[in-house]
């Protein structure tokens, strides 16, 4: 009862349902993340936590709202470079990130989809979003890892198309 309570107050408050068994799900890991391009370079041990945190988040919120039911994407990240660069002579901290157009998004994974226990789709791949700074919806928005949102969210879209929740009814 608590637990219907809650959604009914996240729903009437903000328009949001929790995760239900009705989505697909995904777990996510990060091989050797201090070997990353872009993972210890001017990172704090905090910075490159709520960064890893983020792209598990990113990951597991775009399996929930494409994915159906009894699917479950297994992410392991290999490397991240993230959009833009840092530039310490433009920030007293030495932490602004510079986006430019030659320092896109760019991250290795492999992945394996499996629905109901089955394998339907693995492979290693590199994304990049060489023309990151053309997006509309991600240059508009104010969440941290909104470029990495957008890369993330093409590739699951373009790489599983044939094995999305709109796509697996028929």
């Amino acid at each position: 009862m608590r637990r219907a309570g809650t959604a009914l107050v996240l729903t009437a408050l903000f328009g949001i349902l929790p995760a239900t068994a009705e989505a697909g799900t995904a777990t996510v890991t990060f091989v050797a993340p201090e070997t990353y391009r872009d993972g210890n370079l001017g990172w704090g041990p905090v910075d490159q936590r709520l960064t890893l945190e983020g792209l598990t988040r990113i990951l597991q919120r775009l399996a929930a709202a494409r994915l159906p039911a009894g699917d479950t994407l297994e992410v392991s990240v290999r490397d991240i470079d993230l959009a833009g660069a840092i530039n310490p002579l433009a920030s007293r901290t030495g932490t602004l990130r510079v986006m430019r157009q030659d320092t896109w998004p760019s991250i290795t994974l492999t992945y394996t989809l499996r629905r109901n226990g089955r394998v339907m789709a693995r492979g290693e791949e590199t994304v990049r979003a060489m023309n990151y700074l053309m997006d509309p919806v991600a240059v508009r928005s104010v969440e941290p890892l909104r470029f990495e949102t957008a890369l993330l969210s093409k590739w699951l879209t373009t790489t599983l198309r044939p094995y999305l929740a709109t796509q697996a009814q028929g």
